[in-house]
């Protein structure tokens, strides 16, 4: 099967038969484990994707491959950090800009703004689901076509939750009350998140994937809906699974947080 980049280097093209001339996005982790998920991930989608292992091998491919759109890198990083290299790649691209997206796993609030300052126009947690991933790549390709750099981040309320989710900052000063608390609101705010992308999910899966005893998730799953959150809706073709939906006012929830942080990073980055 073709390369879309020479051997060597510490990096390789994602499975596929692109020419480096079609590639528009650079992922730059120095897990190769990792990447060697997300070439398998994003060829399935396929979406025209050369991976990095490292900073200064991105640099080098950036530099010879004017197609770039979209730079998906780790904060966290031997030789140059994410932040460095997202710098470097301004610098080198005299032409239109490359949008970055941020994967981490250890978030601050610090390097967080400083992320914004450079234009990031996504946040993802690590462990970052591939269909999560795949999402935040093709806003940005719709981002980069529509010439929309300034403020899109600040457009985008789950692309600001996710942020958030990863910062270590007190959610008082964004997240509006509800039943249930901050435990609840992760619970909504993954339920927003899997509608964004598309997925359904079920209360087993919901309940499963907040770290706690099933019976104290469920307490808040009925708080949610209490609120009027979130409502249940049973799959006619099974009985034992019962899908969750968020409800309107739960939408317009998600949306008011994102706001209320969408302030709280402008006063800190104007």
């Amino acid at each position: 099967m073709p390369t879309a980049v020479r051997a060597g280097g510490g990096h390789g093209a994602c499975d596929g038969s692109w020419a480096m001339r079609d590639v528009a996005v650079i992922v730059v982790d120095d897990d190769k484990e990792f990447l060697l998920e997300v070439r398998e991930g994003l060829a399935l989608e396929n979406l025209p994707v050369v991976c990095a292992s490292s900073p200064l091998s991105a640099l080098d491919i950036v530099e010879q491959n004017f197609a770039i759109r979209v730079l998906v890198t780790d904060l966290a990083m031997p030789d140059l950090d994410g932040l460095e290299l997202i710098r470097r790649v301004g610098e080198l691209r005299q032409g239109p800009q490359i949008l970055p997206i941020i994967l981490t796993g250890n978030a601050s609030l610090e390097n967080s703004v400083a992320a914004l300052r450079m234009g990031a126009v996504d946040f993802l947690q690590k462990p970052v689901e591939i269909a999560n991933l795949v999402a935040a790549i093709r806003r940005a390709l719709d981002l980069s076509v529509q010439k929309r750099r300034a403020a899109t981040l600040f457009d985008d309320p789950l692309s600001l939750l996710r942020l958030l989710d990863g910062l270590r900052m007190d959610r008082k000063r964004v997240l509006p009350r509800i039943a249930g608390g901050d435990a609840a609101w992760e619970m909504l705010l993954d339920l927003a998140m899997a509608q964004a992308a598309g997925r359904q999910v079920s209360v087993s899966a919901l309940c499963a994937g907040v770290g706690t005893s099933t019976t104290t998730a469920l307490r808040r799953l009925e708080a949610l809906e209490q609120e009027g959150l979130v409502e249940r809706h049973p799959d006619p073709e099974d009985r034992r699974r019962v899908w969750l939906q968020l409800t309107h006012k739960g939408g317009a929830s998600v949306r008011q947080a994102g706001r209320r942080f969408a302030e709280t990073l402008r006063a800190l980055i104007w």
